[in-house]
């Protein structure tokens, strides 16, 4: 049996290195690179910080140290995400919602489905939905954590790999199709306003302050993310997988119904993520560095 290969870099970290880089390519490159420089810094600096976490990890092999590397490309994932609600807009102006809108037509014989989804629309599943929606990142970080505290951290770190390179998969594909959603689009053909019952209008109003108006609907990340969750939890842990079909179904449902995304961006997720499982093989094999100079896992001899 060779020897497990040595590699200084986990691949999540490797994949945050390379959005990273490629952000700030498509910032230099972009005519407005004055408007943008502070992202381009905070860039710099991010990647900074992995180096020098993986540095560190390298010489000290501590408890937290560990316990940092593991989970720290999680905040650095949040916050590629809140830079795109600037960097998408100045770096592709050209919004797509009316081919969006079309393509959804030309599926519904001319029709919108978030117009047709009102004849389903009432209170309490509206208020479900929208909870659903908003818990959409507590299923692939349940996911990882759940592997983490059981020991698996050898499929810790391929779930971790999968999850954060399907995330920035999406990032990009909101510069390809950047389009704000029906919601926005749509709003003067729906004749039902959603309305709750308790929580809906803070949970919505908080999502919104959070992110205000995001170009970031196709492909969507709800749909994309979930359906790899659940291969992965059918790969690794059937168990999870009980929790996160149901969950999957609803959250891909609300998408539409609560008129965040229109259909073809459901399409386009779910091409994505069964794409992606040509890629599980090779994020298997990657030799990764799992907890310090003392720790070589190699995925392809996982559990």
């Amino acid at each position: 049996m060779p020897p497990a290969v040595q590699c200084k870099y986990r691949l999540e970290e490797g994949a945050t290195l390379f959005m990273l880089a490629g952000l700030n390519l498509a910032i230099i490159f972009s005519p407005v690179f004055y408007e943008l420089y502070d992202i381009f810094f905070l860039n710099l600096i991010l990647s900074a910080m992995i180096f020098f976490i993986a540095f560190l990890n390298q010489r000290r092999n501590t408890v937290l140290i560990i316990l940092i590397r593991d989970w720290y490309i999680l905040l650095i994932l949040i916050t590629v995400y809140f830079e795109l609600k600037r960097l998408v807009p100045l770096i592709n102006p050209k919004d797509v919602d009316y081919l969006l809108i079309e393509v959804d037509r030309i599926l519904f014989s001319g029709q919108d489905p978030t117009v047709l989804l009102e004849s389903v629309t009432f209170p309490a599943l509206t208020e479900f939905l929208q909870i659903i929606y908003a818990s959409f990142y507590l299923l692939p970080f349940s996911f990882c954590l759940f592997l983490y505290l059981k020991g698996r951290r050898k499929t810790f770190h391929i779930a971790a790999s999968v999850i954060i390179i399907g995330f920035y998969i999406s990032y990009a594909g909101y510069f390809l199709t950047p389009a704000v959603g029906p919601r926005y689009t749509l709003a003067d053909l729906q004749n039902i306003e959603l309305t709750g019952l308790w929580s809906f209008g803070f949970i919505r109003s908080m999502l919104d302050d959070a992110t205000g108006v995001m170009r970031d609907c196709c492909p969507s990340g709800h749909t994309m993310l979930s359906l790899m969750t659940v291969f992965l939890a059918l790969r690794y842990e059937r168990g999870f997988s009980r929790i996160a079909i149901p969950w999957t179904l609803f959250l891909v449902f609300s998408t539409v119904y609560l008129r965040y995304h229109y259909f073809v961006d459901i399409i386009a997720g779910i091409f994505l993520a069964f794409l992606f499982l040509f890629a599980f093989p090779a994020i298997e094999k990657f030799p990764v560095q799992a907890a310090g100079p003392y720790t070589i896992i190699s995925f392809s001899k996982m559990r």
